[in-house]
């Protein structure tokens, strides 16, 4: 069996050494696994010609593909260029039909053209030159003996498009089947317990695993081939262990499901929401068409708009305050009414950081629900994490719970 090609990759930037999610690696490695290659390893490095030159050197010690991400811009900063050029001990060369094309994209805009653009103009000598179609940074491909260095922009509108070309180019010269992650979703349990469950039959079955842990949902990633009599014996056993928190192969994210329920079901939904700050309402309205079964929502952040746009009774508010599970009923039965929907979800509690108390502490989220048999129930939740957090977990708890309710409603009623 022949060794497949090894890709590593170095995002530049040190932008992600501080506050910033880098996107970059997710790009590449979709793109990749495509045709068959997975990323081995990534890299972050500052933008520090030093530090550059030091990743790469070692990288190219044992990689076939290196891929560079960003720090081709026009400013200071943005010296990867000028390292690869100097690693490689290769002139930077002077492109007037790089010079030109930048220029007529910033006359389509409209937009004046700073002289410090013409630094991307620049190539590293004997580069292929690859074409930005969005920005204006190029992209350079470079053979150094029998390996390739690719230097991509950053920006992921950029990246994708070039990483796209150099895919295909490869897989025209080097077939190999496309990397074929199995992911299994599962809901409402931890991934501690998931773990507990699934690893002594992997373990068995001599499966190649990982275990992620989303605010909506726990993924079971099977990275290893697998024949398809094994993959039935899981899900079969996924099924058997996990029962109606078990959402299958490949699933939709827990917003699709439940409006897919919706549809089958003939059922509208409405919201009303408090701490979460019409999360809920748009997470719903993210997928496309989903005005056919969602009415729309009530942020109710304030006391005031719970009395005066959800007509909940001042007394029920002084008496259990607006945290509480009578209000959280109130409100899932107020929006109900006002949108006449036939479900109904609501969200009251404390995010954080502050304004929690020993009997009512930050992350203590109650959710209300109203089905269609005018059924109406609350629960009660305290999560953990920061105010982001909180807030995602009380939303993706909803939706699951509404999901699960509504399963239930049906099934009883066969």
């Amino acid at each position: 069996m022949k060794n497949k090609v090894r890709v590593e990759v170095i995002c530049v930037g040190s932008e992600l050494l501080y506050d910033r999610i880098n996107t970059d690696i997710n790009i590449l490695s979709s793109v990749f696994a495509k045709i068959g290659l997975t990323i081995k390893k990534c890299l972050i490095v500052p933008d520090d010609e030093n530090e550059i030159i030091e990743s790469a050197t070692t990288c190219l010690k044992r990689t076939d593909i290196l891929i560079i991400t960003g720090g081709l811009g026009p400013t200071s900063d943005d010296i990867t260029r000028e390292a690869i050029a100097k690693l490689l001990k290769r002139k930077l060369v002077y492109s007037e039909d790089i010079w030109t094309n930048i220029t007529e994209k910033f006359a389509k805009r409209g937009i004046y053209l700073p002289e410090i653009n013409k630094k991307q103009a620049y190539i590293i000598e004997d580069a292929q030159v690859i074409n930005n179609v969005v920005g204006t940074a190029p992209g350079l491909l470079i053979e150094k003996d029998d390996k390739k260095i690719a230097l991509f922009p950053g920006p992921p509108q950029e990246l994708k498009p070039m990483a796209e070309l150099l895919a295909d180019e490869f897989h025209k010269k080097e077939k190999e089947e496309p990397v074929i992650i199995h992911r299994y979703g599962i809901s409402g349990v931890s991934e501690s317990l998931v773990e507990e469950k699934v690893e002594p039959l992997m373990r068995k079955l001599k499966i190649l695993y990982t275990i992620l842990a989303h605010p909506q949902m726990i993924e079971i990633l099977i990275t290893s081939d697998c024949q398809p009599v094994v993959l039935k014996k899981v899900e079969s056993f996924l099924k058997k262990e996990f029962g109606e928190n078990y959402l299958g192969e490949n699933p939709f994210s827990i917003p699709e499901i439940l409006g897919r329920i919706l549809i089958e079901k003939r059922l509208k939904l409405s919201i009303a929401e408090s701490c979460t700050g019409g999360l809920a309402s748009k997470l719903m309205t993210d997928t496309p068409g989903s005005s056919e079964y969602f009415i729309g929502s009530v942020i109710a952040y304030n006391n005031t708009i719970k009395k005066k746009v959800l007509k909940i009774p001042k007394p029920l508010i002084k008496k259990y305050r607006a945290v509480s599970s009578e209000t959280a009923l109130a409100m899932a039965k107020k929006i109900k009414k006002i949108c006449r929907t036939d479900v109904s979800l609501s969200f009251t509690g404390i995010a954080g950081p502050s304004g929690g108390t020993e009997e009512k502490p930050v992350g203590l989220v109650f959710i209300g629900l109203g089905l269609p048999n005018n059924k109406y129930t609350s629960y009660r939740f305290v999560f953990s994490g920061n105010r982001e957090r909180i807030r995602e977990q009380a939303v993706y708890k909803g939706l699951d719970l509404t999901i699960k309710n509504i399963k239930r409603l049906y099934e009883e009623n066969r």
